[in-house]
Parts: C-alpha cells; structure tokens; sequence
C-alpha cells in the first residue's frame, strides 16, 4: 500500500477559530516544555473528528481511517491535511485512535476547550501543524489537486463537489516530507511557532507577491516554505530598508532559506525523476563521507554542498539534463544556478555567524531574487518546475 494521509474541514462554528485554538494549545505546550513544565513526548494537540449531529450510524470508512494507525506505528510520516476553504494546513499525525481520549488523564489540558461537549468519530494526536496556504482559496484548491482521493477511483481531492466522507484518505504521487526539514529550517522548533511569527503582515506581502510580481502560476509553483520565507524577509525590507542602524541579517536569511529551499526541491526532484529506475551504481554519489541515492528522495542539503555537487558530480549534472528534457535552461546550465548559489552563500554565511549584515547587501540580494529590475532568480527557478509540469 503506497503512504497513505487524511484530508479534512475544520467547521467555524466550534469556535472563532478552530484552528487558532488548536495552535494555540500546541504553543502553550512547547512554551511549557522549554520552561521544564513538560517532557518532549508531551508537545502535542489532539483534534477531533467532531460527529455530525444530523448523521446517524459511524463513518463507513472509519475502520480505514483508524488503520493508518500502523503505518504510524511503523514510523512512515503521515499527514492530516485541514482546510476550512480559504486556507491550508498539514498536521504531523502521531497517532489514530477511536477512544475518547478525554477520559485519559491530563488529556483534556492537550486540546481546545470547545471539545468538551461535542461527540467525535475519532482522534488524531498532533505533534506540529504547518500553514501551507493563507486566505487563498484558489490556492488551496491548487495544493488539494495534488492529493488522490483514495474512495473516489484515485481522482485528485476536488474542494467543490469532492469533500464527503470526511476524511479523506488520500495518496500522494511523490510524496512531501513537511516535517523533516525543521532542524534546517526553523532551527528545531515547531512549525506552528515559526508560523505564528510570520502571521499578519507577511501574509500580506505574500498575496502581493504572487498578484504583483510573480504571477499566480509561478507563485503556487514555488515551495510552500519558499513562498513564507520570501513573503517574511519582504515584510522586514519593506518597512525597514531607510533605517541605517537596523541589522538585516534576519531578513538576509529568510532569503537564503527560500533560495536552499527551493534548489532542494528543483535539484533533487528533477534528479529523482531521471535516475529512479536505474541501478543503484548508476545514481549514488558520495558527499562528506555519505551515499546519497539520488534516484530516491534526498535529505536536506545546504546551498555549499548543492552548489559543489552541481559543479563536480557528473551523475547529477547529467541527471538534470535529461530530467529537463534541455541542455540549456536556467536547471541545466553547468554555471547559472552554482553562481546564484554562490552569490546568496557569500551573504548568507555572514548573516549566520556575525549576525551584522548591511542593508544595501540585502537589497541588492533582494533585487537579483525577486526580479526588480532583472530576470529575478526565484521566477527561473519557477519557471523550469512550470516548463516541466
């Protein structure tokens, strides 16, 4: 059986905001275990699957749903996807269960309080939440069509006319390891933390961006983590570009997140797709005393070690060539992309060790990304996963 997740809605009459309450709780709890209070094992939220008041006899497929639970057990990542149809987001599930996990002891204080009187299918116990999309309906729509409904012949999860027998259970062409790449990215903290401080104005900057600037088929292109760290380093430089002693090495390396992000998933994807069915010496290298396997999904990598593997591993080099279908495009071009790379590692590796970062540098950055006056990088990047569909 391929990894198998969940999709479904949360319903805004629990509570102003379900999922605002949910996040919240998951906060509360990872303030409390840095503060001592709780054990590691212990940051976590339960959401509930909330029982229709007008629907008699138990969910026919529940039995399927509760089955994800072994592959839980077996340690393969599994995801509840939850939309409430203008917004997104992918939870970390830990476990699946049809007990009433209210009567445990101390697992009411692991939930919203607006639980206490609702009667629920099943429960999921959450480790970290992710927001995928933000007030973008159209969006949402777009990230749902990469999901397969499992009951419904296979076809892609469809937000009008598809969500019944919530939830769905879904597959996943190429799957997405959400959660995997916190260490990198968030420096080993939630997803939810890092989420509520990009709340606000970045959602924003980050609904201008893809109407302004990228386009919306570019932008939905782009990785989700891509799209949050462009739209928090835009936010900062917008409103912080005149001020000569504010240090910009914040926003220095959101940018360069966004592009390690994005060469990741441009890199090792492409390479995925030419090397997945040849033999084993065929798509190996070796970096720092590891075997990558680049026919099969790679761990995260920093922009040095993408940057050198594309200048001195022909295996990828080729990988790419042939993935692209093109020997010159913005992916393939033995010098574009390491120089790029280049360009961002020089600014990033002061960002990260001094923490003192001029503005103009920044900017600059800024400009040679986002395109302000040029081809900007990001697009390129963008623009091959879009040539390639």
């Amino acid at each position: 059986m391929n990894q198998r997740h969940l999709v479904s809605v949360w319903n805004p009459a629990y509570a102003v905001d379900a999922m605002d309450a949910h996040v919240q709780v998951l906060l509360s709890r990872a303030a409390d275990h840095r503060a001592g209070k709780l054990e590691e094992d212990d940051v976590y939220v339960w959401w509930g699957r909330v029982r229709s008041k007008n629907r008699e006899g138990g969910l026919p497929h529940l039995a399927d749903v509760l089955a994800l639970d072994d592959q839980i057990q077996a340690e393969t990542p599994t995801y509840l996807f939850l939309t409430d149809y203008r917004s997104l987001y992918v939870a970390d599930v830990g476990e699946v269960t049809v007990d009433d996990v209210r009567a445990r002891d101390g697992e009411r204080a692991a939930m919203p309080s607006y639980y206490k009187d609702l009667e629920c299918d099943a429960w999921f116990r959450i480790w970290d939440i992710r927001r995928l999309v933000a007030d973008d309906t159209l969006a949402v729509v777009e990230e749902l069509k990469t999901l397969l409904n499992v009951r419904y012949h296979n076809h892609p999860v469809s937000l009008y006319g598809g969500i019944t027998e919530l939830p769905l259970i879904v597959e996943r062409q190429t799957d997405v390891d959400w959660f995997g790449d916190r260490a990198e990215l968030t420096e080993g903290r939630l997803w939810a933390e890092t989420d509520a401080e990009l709340r606000g104005e970045s959602a924003r900057i980050s609904s201008d961006l893809r109407d302004n600037l990228f386009g919306r088929r570019l932008w939905q292109a782009l990785n989700p983590a891509t799209r949050t760290f462009l739209a928090s380093a835009e936010a900062v430089l917008r409103t912080r570009r005149e001020d000569p002693v504010f240090d910009f090495s914040g926003p220095a390396i959101q940018l360069a997140k966004a592009v390690e992000v994005e060469a990741n998933d441009l890199v090792f994807g492409f390479a995925r797709r030419a090397l997945a069915e040849k033999a084993p010496g065929a798509r190996t290298i070796h970096v720092d005393g590891r075997t990558l396997d680049l026919g099969r999904p790679v761990p995260f990598q920093t922009l040095g070690t993408i940057k050198r593997l594309l200048t001195e591993e022909p295996i990828l080099g080729n990988a790419l060539k042939i993935s692209a279908q093109l020997r010159h495009t913005f992916l393939t071009d033995p010098y574009k992309l390491p120089a790029e790379l280049g360009r961002v590692q020089e600014l990033r590796n002061p960002a990260a060790h001094t923490g003192l970062v001029a503005g103009e540098s920044v900017l600059r950055l800024r400009e040679r990304l986002l395109g302000i006056g040029c081809h900007g990088v990001m697009s390129q990047m963008a623009e091959v996963k879009v040539l390639h569909e």
